[in-house]
């Protein structure tokens, strides 16, 4: 169920905003890292593929894992929210569903594509 209480109602909010500013902080460093990656491959492209597996995919895997189980909850609290008798009440579920599921499908699906490219590489 979705929080009454208005502490819990905060705690969620919070919650919401530090996985927020992590993942930010966290495509921002991988941003970087990657355009460094990628000066390195125009010189040196075996080591900057090896740099890539090693050091950056972990750091991938960890912001696919975050955005699918933010998603996830999102998906979870729209369909929740789509399940109340108010009409306008369904529609915002419904499109916090939509919204959630794009949030979880999205990245798994490029992060299969980076795995199919390494395999090719």
């Amino acid at each position: 169920m979705l929080p009454t209480h208005p502490v819990a109602r905060r705690l969620a909010l919070v919650g919401w905003v530090v996985a927020a500013v992590a993942g930010s902080v966290a495509v921002w460093w991988l941003s970087s890292y990657l355009e460094t990656l990628t000066a390195l491959a125009q010189t040196d492209r075996r080591a900057a593929l090896d740099l890539f597996r090693t050091r950056a995919m972990p750091a991938l895997l960890v912001v696919v894992g975050v955005a699918a189980a933010a998603g996830a909850v999102l998906l979870r609290q729209g369909l929740q929210i789509a399940r109340l008798a108010q009409p306008q009440s369904r529609m915002l579920g419904n499109v916090m569903a939509v919204v959630g599921f794009v949030m979880a499908a999205v990245p798994l699906i490029l992060i299969s594509v980076v795995f199919w490219m390494l395999r090719q590489a």
